[in-house]
C-alpha cells in the first residue's frame, strides 16, 4: 500500500474512532458520577483500566504480528462495542467497576497502540509537530460531533440508542476497513515483555516522564471532564456545548501553532510548554461557577491552550525520539510504564478515598495542585 493510501486509511480509522469516543467513552466519568458512583470507584476504574491496558499489550503485540492490519482494525471496533455494552450494565458494585475497567483498558490498549503505530509509520523527516497537529484538528471535528450527539442522547435517557448507534458505526467501519486496509501485518518488531519494558531507561530521561504521563492523561480525560460537568450543572448536553465552544475558539490558534512548531527553537518551545502546562493545573483550581462568566471563559480558554500546546510539544518530542530510536518498541515501552504506574497509583488513591469515605468532588482541587508540581517532571525529557 502506498503512502497516500496509508494516510487515507489512518485518517478514516482516526475519524471513526473519534466519533465513537465522543458518543460515550468521553462521557464515561460523568455518566458514572450521575449514576451515583462516587469518586473512589471512578478512581478505581481508572486504576484497573491502566493495569488492564498493560495486560492487553502482550496480546496486541502477538496479534499485530500474526493478523493482517485489516483484522486488527476490526478488533478495535469490537472492543469499543464491548466497552459500551459494559457501561450499559455498570453498577456501583466493585465487581461491576472492575469489569468495566477491564473493558476500558483493553479497548484503550488496542486502539491507542494501533493508532500510534500507524502514525509513526507515516512520519517524514522533522514533521512530527505538523502531522500531529493535523491529526489533532481532524480528531477534534469528529470527536466534537460525537460529543454533541452523545450529550443530547444521554440527556434524553437514550443510552440504548447510544449502544445501537455505536454498534452500527463500529459494524460499518469494520466492513469498510476489512475491504480497504492493508492485508499485511502492522509490524514485525520483536515482542517486548512487561519486565523488560518496566526496567527500561535511557539518557533521554524517558523513564520518569513515562511514569507520570499516564496520570496526566486520565487527570485530563476523567477528572477535568468531571469538573466541567459540574460547571455545566451536571447536564450532558450543556457539557457537550461547553467542550465544543472551547474547541472552536481554540482551533485557529492551534492551527497557527502546529504549522510553525517544527521550525521554532525546539528546546525553548518545549520548556515553555511545560511551564504553561504546570500553570494550567493551577488555573484549574480557580474554576468555579461563582466566577464571573467572562473571567471563567478566559480561564477555560487559557487552560485549553496551555494543555493543547503542551501535548503538541510533548508528542513532537516523543515521536521524534521514537522515530530515531526503537520505533514501535519505544511506543510499547512507554505504554507499559505509563499504564502500570498510573494503574498502581489510582488503585491506591481509590483505597484512600474509600477509607476516608470521601463522596464529594472536593479532592479534585488537591489532585490539580499535585498535578501542577508533578508536571515539572516533563522538564527532564531530552531530545
Amino acid at each position: 500500500m502506498d503512502t497516500a493510501s496509508q494516510r487515507l486509511v489512518f485518517y478514516q480509522f482516526l475519524g471513526s474512532h473519534s466519533l465513537l469516543i465522543g458518543l460515550l467513552p468521553f462521557y464515561l466519568p460523568v455518566f458514572l458520577w450521575q449514576s451515583g458512583i462516587g469518586l473512589a470507584n471512578i478512581t478505581l476504574l481508572i486504576g484497573i483500566s491502566g493495569l488492564s491496558f498493560c495486560a492487553a499489550l502482550s496480546g496486541w503485540q502477538s496479534l499485530s504480528r500474526r493478523l493482517s492490519t485489516r483484522l486488527l482494525l476490526c478488533i478495535t471496533f469490537a472492543l469499543e462495542c464491548l466497552l459500551v455494552i459494559s457501561v450499559f450494565y455498570t453498577s456501583d458494585h466493585v465487581v461491576s467497576i472492575a469489569l468495566l475497567g477491564i473493558a476500558n483498558g483493553f479497548y484503550n490498549a488496542f486502539f491507542w497502540t494501533t493508532q500510534r503505530t500507524l502514525f509513526l509509520q507515516l512520519l517524514g523527516k522533522n514533521d512530527a509537530g505538523k502531522r500531529y497537529g493535523n491529526f489533532q484538528i481532524f480528531v477534534t471535528v469528529f470527536l466534537k460531533v460525537g460529543i454533541l450527539i452523545g450529550g443530547v442522547l444521554l440527556d434524553a435517557g437514550g443510552l440504548p440508542w447510544l449502544l445501537a448507534l455505536s454498534a452500527l458505526v463500529g459494524l460499518i467501519s469494520s466492513v469498510w476497513f476489512y475491504k480497504k486496509a492493508a492485508p499485511g501485518q502492522l509490524h514485525e518488531t520483536e515482542h517486548i515483555g512487561f519486565t523488560t519494558a518496566l526496567a527500561f531507561s535511557d539518557n533521554k530521561r524517558s523513564r520518569p516522564v513515562f511514569m507520570v504521563d499516564g496520570f496526566f492523561l486520565f487527570l485530563e480525560s476523567h477528572y477535568w471532564t468531571l469538573s466541567l460537568f459540574m460547571l455545566a450543572n451536571e447536564n450532558f448536553a450543556r457539557l457537550g456545548v461547553v467542550v465544543v465552544v472551547l474547541a472552536v475558539l481554540f482551533a485557529l490558534m492551534f492551527y497557527l501553532i502546529k504549522n510553525t512548531i517544527d521550525t521554532l527553537a525546539i528546546s525553548l518551545v518545549y520548556r515553555s510548554a511545560v511551564i504553561l502546562y504546570a500553570l494550567s493545573w493551577l488555573l484549574r483550581c480557580l474554576v468555579d461557577d461563582d466566577v464571573n462568566a467572562s473571567v471563567l471563559l478566559l480561564l477555560l480558554l487559557t487552560i485549553t491552550f496551555c494543555s493543547s500546546f503542551f501535548r503538541l510539544a510533548f508528542n513532537k518530542r516523543f515521536f521524534d525520539i521514537a522515530q530515531s530510536s526503537a520505533g514501535i518498541g519505544y511506543l510499547i515501552i512507554k505504554s507499559y510504564q505509563s499504564q502500570f504506574f498510573l494503574g498502581c497509583g489510582f488503585v491506591l488513591t481509590a483505597l484512600v478515598l474509600n477509607l476516608s469515605e470521601q463522596s464529594s468532588a472536593a479532592p479534585l482541587t488537591l489532585f490539580y495542585l499535585a498535578g501542577s508540581l508533578a508536571s515539572l517532571v516533563y522538564w527532564l525529557y531530552r531530545r
